[in-house]
């Protein structure tokens, strides 16, 4: 029995495709000398200069990204009233480090706008305005918010208001699905095997020329 609701159906017929079209793309050499722990080695060395990245803060800059950190505690037992305070010390703290807040400071790789769901939607728009990428997933998963927010709608059969409106805040800013994105890298992949192939067509034809 297929438990998947149809959202993960068609994210999951999409990477399919992606993995599928990725694969053809790859030339006889590529296939030749992949290294079956690349995906592995290149997840080593992104973790290793995000460690880089925080290791170059000075103990100010650490102490402040610290409790930038610390707004997005779910376990922090945040009131509500606190949560427009913390929004205002969130802004002075992004100017203050001219802030990336696409980086992947969170445990697990999360991401900061992912993560300003279960925060306030006051935060999530004082993100965007700060440059969040709508579309950068987390490390873990790969999801987006706005893959998060849709999952918890079908789990809980909707959303608050607050959430609607993240939802639609998101939509309005370009956030796209799990399976847009996946079919978007499938097309990327299909356009990358027509480049090899008019290639090889031109040095065939090249050759021919020669003779």
């Amino acid at each position: 029995m297929d438990d998947r609701t149809d959202r993960q159906r068609r994210a999951d017929e999409a990477m399919g495709e992606a993995m599928y079209q990725m694969v053809k793309s790859m030339t006889k050499e590529d296939r030749e000398n992949e290294d079956p722990m690349a995906p592995i080695m290149f997840a080593n060395e992104k973790m290793k200069t995000i460690d880089d990245e925080l290791a170059t803060l000075s103990k100010e800059e650490d102490a402040l990204l610290k409790e930038f950190c610390s707004f997005f505690d779910s376990e922090s037992g945040r009131k509500k009233g606190d949560e427009i305070k913390q929004v205002f010390r969130a802004k002075e703290i992004i100017e203050e480090l001219q802030m990336n807040v696409n980086f992947p400071a969170l445990a697990y790789g999360q991401t900061f706008l992912s993560a300003s769901i279960c925060h306030s939607l006051e935060m999530m728009q004082l993100l965007i305005a700060k440059g969040a990428d709508v579309n950068v997933e987390n490390e873990m998963m790969s999801e987006c918010a706005i893959d998060e927010l849709l999952e918890e709608e079908e789990i809980n059969g909707g959303l608050t208001d607050e959430k609607k409106a993240m939802k639609n805040l998101l939509l309005s800013k370009g956030a796209k699905t799990a399976d847009v994105r996946w079919l978007e890298l499938a097309e990327e992949a299909r356009e990358k095997r027509k480049d090899h192939s008019d290639d090889s067509y031109r040095d065939e034809d090249s050759d021919g020329d020669g003779e």
